[in-house]
């Protein structure tokens, strides 16, 4: 039953969800971890890493533990949630900062008296299969450069052999593959530097001197300044091409959408 609202939970996270959590949780299982304080940023970023790469899953604060019972015994104040991404941040790759939120619960008043006036904070982690294994780029305090967690029961280790295997298996379901998206960036880098290598405009100065005296100082000794177009550049600049190719790919989509039948 503790699944069922765990599983609510995660797809629409609420007061009324974490209430039910809280209230009928039978302990911490694979996708759900409870902490009474925040982690260090090295542990926390061990278990968003573990979460991230199992399949998604939440860390709710304000929870302590002792010899297997839990309490929800609240927090004292809410942490500031830019210090909590600031501190993991470089921890985490990119793609899965995108894909964590923190929330604040508080409840005054409640029906279940055991967390009447208490805070909590939940961390939410986002199954990203299509990106998995995520490994931190750092080492820390209890985390490893390059290691891949997982989540066992209810604790986050390094994955096993098999565990590695099934992290594999998953990415390779999405059917997604990153060489497209490698082979993009690489392209569009190489292409604005090949930009940058030809002028789209020519300047010159056309009398001046002793020939001609103009309305400023330079005008006088260099002539008015002429603005040409030069042959050499493109016909488009590097931003009507990505413009271009925007358009483009937002017609595909559309044309998808009209395929499967959304409008």
């Amino acid at each position: 039953m503790n699944k069922e609202y765990f599983a609510k939970f995660f797809e629409e996270p609420s007061r009324e969800g974490l209430r039910e959590i809280l209230k009928n949780q039978s302990g911490e299982h694979n996708e759900l971890d409870f902490k009474q304080q925040w982690p260090s940023s090295g542990k926390l970023a061990k278990h968003i890493l573990a979460f991230a790469n199992y399949g998604g899953g939440c860390l709710i604060v304000g929870v302590s533990e002792e010899n297997g019972v839990l309490e929800s015994v609240g927090m004292i104040e809410f942490k500031k949630k830019e210090d909590i991404f600031n501190e993991i941040d470089k921890f985490l790759p990119k793609d899965l900062n995108q894909e964590l939120s923190i929330l604040d619960f508080e409840y005054k008043d409640s029906e279940y008296p055991t967390i009447k006036n208490k805070k909590f904070q939940v961390l939410v982690v986002n199954d990203l299969p299509q990106k998995i294994p995520f490994v931190s780029p750092k080492d820390g305090e209890g985390i490893k450069k390059d290691r891949i967690y997982t989540r066992r029961g209810i604790q986050t280790v390094e994955a096993s052999y098999e565990e590695i295997q099934q992290i594999i298996n998953r990415r390779i379901d999405t059917g997604y593959s990153s060489t497209t998206e490698m082979e993009l960036e690489t392209h569009l880098g190489q292409l604005k530097t090949l930009y940058n290598e030809i002028k789209q405009y020519n300047y010159y100065y056309k009398g001046g001197a002793l020939t001609n005296f103009g309305s400023t100082i330079a005008e006088s000794l260099y002539g008015a300044q002429i603005k040409k177009k030069n042959p050499h550049y493109p016909d488009e600049n590097y931003e009507q091409f990505i413009s271009r190719v925007i358009a483009k790919k937002k017609k595909r989509i559309e044309m998808d959408l009209d395929v499967i039948g959304i409008d």
